[in-house]
C-alpha cells in the first residue's frame, strides 16, 4: 500500500485486482473472495499454473485435482475479465466433475455471487455446462473423439 500510484489511490478496485493478480496473493484472494483456505501445497500448484503457458498437473487419485483447477479457473476468470475457458474430458462426467466443484465454490460464496450479479451463475444444458461472469465464461464439454467441439473458442483449455 505505500507505493501506491495515483490512479491505485483513485481506483482501489483496480489496485486490489492488480494485488490479487500478483502470484504472492493467490492463496488471499481465494480466502477474501471464495471463503477457501488452501493448503501450503494447494497454493504452490495455484502458482504454478498461474505462471506457466502449458503446465500438465499429475497427482495421486484423491489429490484433489479437480478442486485445484476448478478454484483456479475460477480465479482466472474473475482476475483477468473477457476470459473464455473450456473444460474438456474424455466423457462428459469428467468435466461436469470439475463443474460440479465450480457450483460448489459458487454456491458457498457470497462475495463472488455478488460480483458475478443475477446474470452469471451456472447453468447446465444436456450436452454442456456453463458459468458466466461478465465477459469471462467457462464452459464445460464431453472431448468424446474430439470431432464435435468445433466452434468452441477459448483462450484457455483444460484437459
Amino acid at each position: 500500500m505505500i507505493h501506491r500510484s495515483k490512479s491505485d489511490i483513485e481506483n482501489p478496485d483496480m489496485h486490489l485486482m492488480k494485488v490479487f493478480r500478483d502470484t504472492k496473493y493467490l492463496a488471499s484472494a481465494c480466502k477474501l473472495l471464495f471463503d477457501i483456505e488452501l493448503h501450503p501445497i494447494q497454493v504452490a500448484i495455484l502458482q504454478e499454473f498461474w505462471i506457466r503457458p502449458f503446465p500438465m498437473f499429475i497427482a495421486s487419485r484423491g489429490f484433489g485435482k479437480s478442486f485445484i483447477l476448478s478454484v483456479y479457473a475460477i480465479l482466472r476468470a474473475l482476475l483477468i475479465p473477457g476470459r473464455k475457458i473450456v473444460i474438456v474430458g474424455a466423457a462428459f462426467r469428467q468435466s461436469k466433475v470439475l463443474f460440479e466443484y465450480m457450483d460448489t465454490v459458487w454456491r458457498s460464496s457470497p462475495l463472488l455471487r455478488d460480483i458475478v450479479g443475477s446474470n452469471g451463475g451456472p447453468r447446465r444444458d444436456v450436452d454442456m455446462c456453463r458459468l458466466k461472469r461478465g465477459a469471462s465464461q467457462f464452459t464445460c464439454l464431453p472431448l468424446g473423439e474430439g470431432s464435435r467441439i468445433r466452434v468452441q473458442r477459448a483462450n484457455e483449455s483444460i484437459a
